[in-house]
């Protein structure tokens, strides 16, 4: 599942390849309004129980359980959609927490509020309108090219502002996991949305262990070293996961 700001297309260049290759029917799935191929219309009036409804119209159409992988936003889509839906493995990627996105948000603000300024522009227009070389640290590191930052840019979406506010406080966490759902935690060291301490805080609460990948930033799979958090998802995937499908 995707994040924010963006759709089913940030799979395409590097993951699903990379899973398929390695023996894994692979899917992404487009939340309803980011699809870059399709009017993408008024979208502030979806909410995040809409992204649950898309990812189990998505599963319903799978022969077996699905491995989900989560991120950013997505991974709180998946958190929610496990609240009343079994799944063989889940990965949360660079995903908000349990407890919602206020500590990243007032973070943010604190660090940096011309670039909160230039998100709150995205999340009405999509992020083709901001200022790519002042925003890119929200998504990806230096390495990337400007060039390949600008292209991703210009795909992404607005985001609805129902979702913005109900991330704050997303209906989580879960109490007590006490479910037999093998999750693995993922996150990045310079993550400037999901930072270690708050992957790691999420871990805490699915009783497990995050990985924090260095020099790394949100958008993992599209950074210059994707195939390092792929790496991981793989050989988490290879001690044990596949074997209990």
């Amino acid at each position: 599942m995707h994040g924010a700001f963006c759709g089913a297309w940030v799979w395409e260049e590097h993951f699903l390849p990379y899973f398929a290759d390695n023996g894994f029917e692979s899917h992404a799935v487009n939340l309803r309004g980011h699809d870059d191929n399709e009017q993408q219309g008024f979208v502030h009036h979806i909410g995040l129980i809409d992204y649950v409804e898309d990812l189990n119209e998505a599963v319903a159409h799978l022969d077996a359980p699905p491995i989900l992988i989560g991120h950013s936003m997505g991974g709180i889509v998946v958190q929610k959609w496990l609240k009343e839906n079994d799944a063989a493995g889940v990965v949360l990627m660079g995903s908000g927490p349990p407890h919602g996105m206020l500590p990243s948000s007032v973070g943010m603000m604190w660090r940096d509020p011309f670039l909160v300024s230039q998100l709150a522009l995205a999340q009405v227009f999509g992020p083709g309108i901001t200022l790519a070389d002042s925003t890119r640290k929200a998504l990806f590191s230096d390495n990337l090219p400007s060039n390949v930052v600008n292209s991703h840019f210009s795909r992404g979406s607005a985001e609805s502002m129902r979702v913005g506010f109900e991330l704050i406080w997303p209906d989580l966490p879960i109490p007590e996991w006490n479910r037999e759902i093998p999750i693995f935690v993922l996150g990045a060291e310079n993550d400037f949305f999901v930072t270690p301490a708050m992957v790691r805080a999420t871990a805490n609460i699915y009783k497990t262990e995050a990985v924090i990948i260095p020099d790394m930033a949100h958008a993992m799979m599209l950074e210059p070293n994707w195939h390092i958090a792929a790496e991981h998802i793989m050989a988490w995937l290879e001690d044990g996961v596949a074997s209990r499908r």
